[in-house]
């Protein structure tokens, strides 16, 4: 075989690879995909990517859906609104915890964070088949729910970290006085305004239950007995004891600004529904006095509890001192028809193509140099005469 057939058969089949990897390494850029890793912006410096917008996105629709109707350019503003606001949370709570000395390593907390997915799985699925097909359902990367895990885990040692520097009070005394100083104990109706709901009639029904519990008609049990209230997450039926900044703003307002068994107005501000969602709600607050023996009884529930109110309150003011830094990319995002998020080692698909490129760049060269040596022989000169 000649050199001249081994150049052409070795760039034949360097090209041929390259034909075959090269789409794969475009694909992200074609269609209605886009790829989880795409950068969107940043916050603090850090990087904010594609997948982590298009969850929330997905998450903040209903409630989209519910304040602002079908006005494209007005859903677009509510979507960057509400995403610049999470977005910006979520790497608050990273700085607050790098402040305060920890910080965050997916390849350390890699096992803790495949404990907390095993247990996911096995709480809500009957397999993790199950659990992959339903997150890719819901937009969910498995990149970005380990990334949020992780964020928890790292957030949730501050619990530790804060008593130990001595940033919260640690006696039992001290932490009495926090607990009742801090801490409201309360009833409430709450009518969610959920996808399909008519919000007019939900304000009508809560207007009127607000007219019986004031007037002496029904009492709060009563009405939530009655179905006046779509909330079931207090099945003791002793109330709710909520701490400082954990709450909606209208709502805590209204909820501190209550004497003992005094009645608020109804309220509209949002709440999580019974399916986890964040929608527009209307509530009916009223205040009781603290129970003695159910802060005995659940003493160590609320220390926990004032000092994650403590830790978000430092994170708040850290927020506020940050701020998502959108790119060109996702300003032209329209979030009233987002691409898909393809989920994959686009990392993985880049080096493939460079290192085809590599394979390709190395026979070209091997076999240009090998034609030139077979040239250079054939013109030496002959040995005793002149070249």
């Amino acid at each position: 075989m000649n050199m001249k057939s081994i150049l052409l058969r070795t760039l034949s089949l360097c090209l041929s690879l390259l034909c075959l990897v090269l789409p794969l390494c475009s694909c992200a850029s074609e269609g209605e995909e886009l790829d989880q890793k795409t950068v969107m912006g940043t916050v603090g410096g850090r990087e904010v990517y594609y997948d982590e917008i298009y969850y929330m996105a997905k998450g903040y629709e209903s409630l989209v859906n519910q304040t602002v109707g079908e006005d494209a350019a007005k859903r677009n503003e509510a979507f960057r609104s509400l995403i610049a606001e999470n977005v910006t949370t979520t790497y608050a709570m990273l700085a607050l915890c790098e402040e305060k000395g920890l910080t965050f390593d997916e390849k350390e907390l890699a096992d803790e964070i495949d404990e907390r997915v095993d247990a996911y799985v096995a709480q809500y699925f009957d397999s993790k088949e199950d659990f992959h097909a339903s997150r890719r359902e819901e937009g969910l990367t498995e990149r970005y729910f380990r990334f949020t895990l992780g964020v928890e885990l790292l957030y949730g040692e501050l619990l530790s970290v804060y008593p130990d520097k001595g940033l919260v009070p640690s006696t039992d005394a001290e932490l009495r006085g926090a607990i009742k100083k801090n801490f409201v104990h309360i009833y409430h109706l709450v009518l969610f305004n959920d996808e399909g709901d008519e919000p007019q009639k939900n304000l009508q029904k809560i207007t009127e239950a607000h007219e019986k519990l004031t007037s002496g008609e029904a009492s709060m049990y009563d009405l939530i007995k009655a179905g006046y209230s779509e909330d079931f997450s207090d099945p003791s039926g002793k109330g709710y004891y909520l701490v400082k900044g954990t709450m909606e703003p209208e709502y805590e307002a209204a909820a501190f600004g209550l004497d003992v068994l005094g009645i608020s107005d109804v309220i509209e501000s949002q709440g999580e529904n019974n399916q986890g969602r964040l929608v527009p709600c209307y509530y009916v607050i009223q205040r009781f006095a603290m129970d003695e023996d159910y802060l005995e009884e659940h003493f160590y529930d609320l220390q926990k509890e004032y000092y994650s109110s403590v830790i978000a309150s430092d994170m708040e003011k850290l927020r506020a001192t940050l701020k998502f830094e959108p790119n060109a990319q996702y300003d032209a995002l329209d979030f009233n028809d987002l691409p898909t998020v393809k989920e994959g080692n686009t990392a993985l698909v880049v080096w493939i193509c460079v290192g085809i490129g590599a394979v390709v760049l190395t026979g070209v060269i091997v076999a240009v140099v090998l034609i030139k040596k077979k040239h250079k022989k054939k013109n030496l000169p002959v040995r005793g005469t002149r070249a």
